[in-house]
């Protein structure tokens, strides 16, 4: 099986750490967090802990397990290579389901420059975008990391920039709400959860620094470091624009829009606040998708060579690109994009589920970690660092699971029924290297 060359150094893999979170979240949650007004803020402040927590346990993983792939490699060396494969399952399926939301977010703010467009040639522009994307990628990890710093840098500036703007029109008097007011006088913690579930979405994609570990120069050092500092930028930018833009629009005008962007800016200039926000929207979503394709290629790359998944994801280009495994990613998007023809909005509970079974596969993880940490930190205020940062990254992971369980154990049994019969056909090669993969 050909072995991808260490390409990605560390300036890459930070912009595929931001490139992976910030994404059309940005866009979309300062409006679906206003109803819940200051409880919303709170949420964040939630979200941004656990995502902080969650980056700092895929650090310590990493610098121990420095392979590719990404959740699976550490609960494989955890609890062996049967849960190992359904992890990488569905963490492979996620990632590229997720991929359908951002081409629907991309398609829906071209049609803000270009007017209303059929559903026919709104679903061939899709297509012709997730065409160019994995082209891309098919250029390589190194092309497609040069890519995503180009496309991060493009997509940060205007969110730094932005919120200062704002804030010369920032107005204090829409933030004096009581916890009452938001609360109907109680059920404050049950409405936290709601809001941190909710936020957490903007953060998904904190550990896709971990999944192309094998074509990293001095992954040890350099994974940790990304995911990081990473993950810090990712939480400023969020809460810098979420709070200037209620500043100056207000909870109630926020809520009213599904563009808080433009909103904001129309309550500033009054021209052409629509196209910008758009094209800046579209760059975004592009970079997203970027770091996603490139992320569920490397999945199913590092699947492969860890015997979970067929010999055809290792197949790879003379760029060292999986080409399998990234078209057949792909080609598991357009029925997603097709369905959003038939049922306009109905990506809406996708996006929290998709949040949800993230959020199984990260507590997997942390399980993980707790079962490992014991193992690689000898001293004893090292191991007991390393079980509070992991014990309150499990709490968080339940608590921002409890609002949708029901729902959410739902659709994980499905994803895990569905892959049951690849499993059941690899069940000799799964369990047959066992100690040679968790040694």
């Amino acid at each position: 099986m050909a072995t991808v060359g260490k390409t990605l150094g560390f300036l890459s893999l930070v912009s595929i750490v931001i490139g992976s979170q910030l994404g059309s979240g940005a866009f979309v949650l300062p409006s679906q967090l206003a109803p819940f007004k200051t409880i919303g803020l709170l949420g964040w402040v939630v979200s941004v802990a656990g995502a902080i927590s969650l980056a700092l346990v895929f650090s310590d993983l990493s610098s121990h397990l420095p392979k590719s792939g990404g959740p699976h490699v550490y609960v494989s060396a955890a609890f062996g290579r049967v849960a190992a494969f359904f992890t990488a399952w569905l963490y492979w399926v996620v990632s590229w389901a997720s991929n359908s939301i951002l081409l629907v977010t991309i398609i829906y703010y071209l049609s803000v420059i270009t007017g209303t467009l059929s559903g026919e040639y709104l679903f061939a522009v899709e297509c012709l975008v997730l065409l160019f994307v994995v082209w891309t990628n098919l250029q390589g990890v190194k092309f497609s990391g040069k890519i995503e710093t180009f496309l991060t840098v493009l997509k940060v500036l205007p969110l730094i920039v932005l919120p200062f703007v704002f804030f010369c029109f920032f107005d204090p008097s829409h933030f004096q709400v009581s916890i009452e007011d938001v609360s109907d006088g109680g059920a404050v913690l049950t409405t936290v959860s709601q809001t941190a579930l909710l936020t957490f979405w903007g953060f998904i994609g904190v550990e896709c620094a971990t999944t192309p570990a094998g074509c990293v120069r001095r992954p040890e050092k350099n994974i940790p470091r990304a995911i990081i500092l990473g993950t810090t930028c990712v939480a400023l930018v969020y809460l810098l624009n979420t709070v200037s833009i209620t500043g100056v629009v207000g909870f109630d005008k926020l809520a009213a829009t599904n563009a808080p962007y433009a909103a904001a800016l129309e309550h500033i200039f009054s021209h052409y606040s629509n196209v910008a926000i758009s094209v800046m929207a579209i760059i975004v979503c592009v970079g997203t998708l970027n770091a996603w394709t490139l992320t569920s290629g490397q999945i199913a790359y590092g699947a492969c060579e860890e015997g979970l998944f067929p010999k055809i994801f290792g197949k790879t280009n003379s760029s060292g690109a999986p080409v399998a495994a990234i078209l057949i990613a792909a080609i598991g998007s357009i029925p997603f994009l097709a369905l959003e023809q038939f049922n306009t909005g109905g990506l809406g509970k996708l996006i929290d589920l998709l949040v949800s079974i993230f959020l199984f596969v990260y507590l997997a993880c942390c399980i993980s970690y707790v079962k490992l940490l014991h193992k690689w930190h000898s001293s004893r205020w090292s191991r007991i660092k390393a079980s509070i940062l992991a014990q309150f990254a499990v709490v968080f992971c339940i608590f921002a699971l409890s609002q949708d369980m029901l729902s959410s154990l739902l659709v994980l049994g499905i994803l895990l029924a569905v892959g049951f019969p690849i499993f059941w056909r690899r069940r000799a090669y799964i369990p047959s290297l066992l100690s040679h993969k968790n040694g």
